[in-house]
């Protein structure tokens, strides 16, 4: 795996959309909607919550996930 192949896992890592379900683990917590009393919800005319949609992490920076990806890739066949 070459440094172009890294760096793209990389980008392509930090940009994913995190699914509907994500429950991270380890105490932190993730509170993805928001908006959500009744009375917030009936005074911006809203029929469901507004959501938090993060994408990647931030767990991780460039670096820190590039360092991520070469530990991943290290000793593939």
């Amino acid at each position: 795996m070459n440094d172009d192949q890294i760096k793209h896992m990389v980008n392509r890592f930090l940009a994913w959309k995190l699914p509907k379900d994500f429950r991270p683990d380890g105490g932190i917590t993730f509170k993805a909607e928001y908006n959500d009393s009744p009375e917030t919800m009936k005074m911006l005319g809203l029929t469901e919550p507004m959501r938090h949609e993060p994408s990647g992490t931030n767990l991780f920076d460039a670096t820190q996930a590039e360092a991520m990806v070469r530990f991943m890739a290290e000793g593939m066949p």
